[in-house]
């Protein structure tokens, strides 16, 4: 059994180059393959083609074949295509379409016809399998990254497709969550006869798991295998693959610690009557830069969001000494946000009056959004509409938007998830050059601890309820 791609040629517009350019390859049911390089490549777009979500949905196929087994996966119904391959997404919050763990479990069983009586065992199963049967009754918007990632993987274990795809399963989620992700893949490869076939730029959560690891440059494969246990980490950091254990090395001007910008005194939030941290305490100052860790689901998002405003919480949040929640509306943006979801904070039509916003009274305005999208490798696209980017894209995107605002602090929920390493170095070397010349609190979110310990002046642990240095 297997993926096959003959000659393909594929394209997002008629008149743009080609982003996969005559590419052909086989991939064995048999194996875990993992697909690797530098952000732009055409991982994703391989996938979506595999997965038959395109050209249905976006883009060109100038030529060339995709089949799976045998067959052309969108030549099928989307019915009959859940039986064939499944895909889970970056963002597995795309592809919810109930309110709780339970009825998304539930929803998947109707769609496979499934008789109502053996519904409820098959979905304790898939519940255990994934080892989230705490989760059961909750609601999807209140699970973190990680969470919603394991809740995606028992739909796919219920819909049991002859083919898995992923892409970038692991961005957002810590290291034993992950860990925990890829050996239930390894099971369903290897008991179940699922091909897995997954797009990362993280490779250290696949060691002892993948069988092969196949390198993508310009749109084609590079001819060589490389086996997971012996990887070339010069050729994959030369690539721009993440390579584990493997430094930054950012270049920053020392920190000039200066007056605390933001305090935090006993904060707390709930979801649901649940408590989800009960009291953080915290003093940031302005030309610093924080990483936050932890966890998946142990907070860090729900923080984030309790600072934005999207959640009401308990205790103080004092950004100079004044209550966030009393804060009047033209002082909102003292405190910048990049979203984990970077889609949730566009507010305009196109790339271009993306940045322009933030710029909007400066004399200069237009040089300066130029100069800051050819820096993120997005002044291509400057027409087109933010939400036409690739997920890695608009993550790129939506921290230079924020970065063009005269903020305070500076808040960014995973801002470089998803990236591949020159990326993810571009963005840190950009916010932390921000935070030190305009004396920014720079707060980030990340479960990279080489990255939180290369570019944080302080790292904090978000553990039992509350921040502890680490």
């Amino acid at each position: 059994m297997s993926i096959r791609i003959e000659h393909l040629k594929f394209t997002y517009f008629e008149d743009r180059k080609d982003i996969l350019c005559d590419l052909s390859a086989e991939f064995d049911a048999g194996e875990i393959t993992i697909l690797t390089g530098s952000s732009g490549c055409g991982k994703s777009t391989l996938l979506y083609l595999a997965a038959g979500i395109y050209p249905h949905s976006a883009g060109i196929r100038r030529s060339g074949t995709v089949s799976v087994e045998g067959v052309r996966p969108d030549s099928l119904t989307p019915s009959k295509r859940c039986h064939l391959v499944g895909m889970m997404f970056q963002n597995p919050e795309l592809q919810f379409c109930m309110d709780t763990v339970e009825h998304e479990l539930l929803f998947c069983l109707e769609n496979l016809c499934t008789p109502r009586e053996k519904m409820m065992t098959q979905v304790e199963e898939a519940l255990a399998f994934c080892e989230i049967s705490h989760l059961k009754k909750r609601t999807l918007h209140s699970l973190s990254g990680g969470e919603r990632q394991k809740v995606m993987l028992a739909c796919m274990t219920l819909l049991s497709p002859k083919w898995l795809l992923l892409d970038e399963p692991f961005a957002n989620i810590d290291d034993a969550s992950a860990r925990m992700i890829a050996g239930k893949l390894k099971e369903l490869n290897r008991t179940k006869g699922i091909g897995i076939l997954a797009v990362d730029h993280r490779l250290e959560n696949w060691l002892g798991i993948a069988d092969q690891v196949r390198v993508m440059e310009n749109g084609v494969l590079r001819p060589e295998v490389m086996d997971v246990s012996t990887l070339d980490g010069a050729l994959l950091k030369e690539l721009g693959v993440i390579v584990p254990g493997e430094a930054y090395e950012p270049e920053l001007p020392a920190a000039k610690p200066g007056e605390v910008v933001l305090k935090l005194r006993h904060l707390a939030v709930k979801h649901e009557n649940n408590p989800i941290f009960t009291d953080v305490n915290a003093d940031f100052r302005s030309g610093c830069i924080y990483a936050i860790v932890g966890e998946s689901g142990c907070g860090k998002s729900s923080l984030f969001g309790a600072l934005s405003g999207l959640y009401s919480y308990g205790g103080q949040a004092l950004l100079e000494n004044r209550e966030l929640r009393k804060l009047r509306k033209k002082e909102l943006g003292k405190v910048g946000f990049v979203t984990q979801n970077p889609q949730d904070q566009f507010v305009s039509d196109t790339v271009r009056e993306e940045i322009l916003v933030g710029l909007k009274g400066q004399p200069d305005a237009e040089a300066k959004t130029e100069e800051i999208l050819r820096g993120i490798k997005l002044w291509r696209y400057r027409d087109i509409s933010p939400y036409m980017l690739s997920q890695g894209q608009q993550r790129r995107l939506g921290v230079a938007a924020l970065m063009a605002y005269p903020c305070k602090a500076l808040v960014c929920d995973e801002p470089t998830y998803a990236q591949d390493r020159n990326n993810t170095a571009a963005i840190m070397d950009a916010l932390c050059r921000q935070a030190r010349e305009h004396g920014v609190a720079l707060i980030f979110s990340t479960h990279d601890r080489q990255l939180a310990k290369d570019y944080a002046d302080q790292i904090l642990e978000l553990k039992g309820g509350g921040l502890c240095v680490r």
